[in-house]
């Protein structure tokens, strides 16, 4: 029985190595903490995809901006689930009451940003003054 040489050994196990590294891990920005005069907002990955993700993100993030302001924003949302035979039915639906003193807010997304590893979209909204 032939042994085989200790770098052939090695070259075999190395590829096996590498498939096993962590993924990196972006770095999460630093407006996320301290967003200053604006607003952060979040969503985990949603069911009808990542527009719907990131529209459900800078809606979070408007709300907490209106709030500041003095817009009472309230919202519930109901979701229903059905699964018949391996098939699922999804249904939504969401009241949002508000409450305004008199006040406009305008708001512009400054910037988004996509945490792969959890599948969640940060977006920080600031206000536009005039």
């Amino acid at each position: 029985m032939s042994r085989l040489p200790l770098k052939f050994v090695f070259l075999f196990i190395l590829p096996f190595l590498f498939a096993c590294a962590s993924q990196p891990v972006s770095k999460m920005p630093h407006w996320i903490n301290e967003p200053g005069d604006g607003t952060v907002g979040s969503s985990l990955t949603h069911a009808k995809g990542r527009y719907y993700q990131e529209d459900l993100a800078i809606s979070r993030a408007r709300e907490r901006l209106a709030a500041r302001y003095g817009v009472e924003v309230s919202s519930v949302q109901t979701i229903k689930e059905k699964v018949v035979n391996d098939t699922s039915f999804v249904t939504s639906e969401k009241e949002i009451l508000q409450r305004v003193n008199k006040t406009t807010v305008k708001a512009q997304v400054r910037e988004t940003w996509h945490d792969k590893q959890r599948d969640e979209i940060w977006v920080w909204v600031y206000p536009i003054t005039n």
